[in-house]
């Protein structure tokens, strides 16, 4: 098991500095792209969101950051045995710490945005509260969800090679369909049905309200997600051995 772990930090390593992590300039790279999305967003709906939401400057870039987090981090780990397939082609040992270090290498990057959203957001007149030490456990139940996502996808991505194509469709539409850079209220009755059983608008919600206020409703509101997020995760973990049987012989 210690050489699993010690394998496991050698691929979350790896991972984290082929994508240009290791450095000061990759890593701000990586900041311009969701920085560059809030330009835009803010610049295009501030005038009919701001007099909705208190802070819509906070409001949007958080969801943006937890957005952008869910979508990078399941992009990843979909394609991730497909793009380790020599590795596993000469070397035997578990294939799912290959999803599992592709997902924490983009868990890393999304803690070391952080500190600078925080900052942003102290910059922008947010004064800290007691909902904020929560934080990290919304980050964990949506790393659980993309760790279970991540696990099928993985799979299923070797066998459809079309998948990769497919879930960024998805992705786009699931943007619009995520409360990010506009409010619950202006939808009507099916998309505030929709919104409901969206998990990933059910974490950002979380994450506002435990930022911005009130907190109470948003955990409340993250409670089933998170149970279910959990069970995704267990699920997609203790089935991978199984659901990946012959992966290596399709690679």
């Amino acid at each position: 098991m210690a050489f699993h772990w010690d394998l496991f930090w050698m691929l979350t390593r790896t991972e984290f500095r082929l994508r240009d992590q290791g450095t000061l300039g990759g890593f701000l790279w990586t900041l311009l792209h969701p920085l560059f999305i809030f330009l835009i967003l803010y610049g295009v709906f501030t005038r009919s969101m701001a007099s909705r939401v208190d802070h819509y400057a906070a409001y949007l870039l958080i969801g943006i950051v937890q957005w952008t987090f869910f979508a990078t981090a399941t992009s990843g780990g979909l394609t991730s045995l497909r793009r380790k397939a020599g590795l596993l082609a000469h070397f035997n040992f578990p294939r799912i710490l290959i999803v599992l270090s592709s997902v924490f290498s983009m868990m890393i990057s999304h803690l070391l945005e952080w500190p600078v959203l925080l900052l942003g957001l102290l910059a922008m007149g947010i004064k800290p509260n007691a909902g904020w030490l929560l934080l990290p456990g919304v980050i964990l139940i949506e790393s659980a969800l993309i760790v279970g996502l991540s696990c099928f996808l993985s799979v299923v991505a070797v066998r459809l090679r079309d998948l990769e194509r497919a879930w960024g469709i998805a992705l786009y539409g699931l943007f619009f369909m995520t409360p990010v850079f506009y409010t619950d209220d202006v939808v009507g009755a099916a998309g505030r049905l929709m919104l409901a059983l969206n998990p990933v608008g059910a974490v950002i919600a979380a994450t506002r309200g435990l930022i911005l206020g009130p907190a109470h409703p948003a955990v409340a509101g993250l409670l089933p997600v998170g149970a279910a997020a959990l069970a995704l995760c267990a699920a997609g973990v203790l089935l991978f051995p199984r659901i990946s049987r012959g992966v290596v012989e399709q690679l």
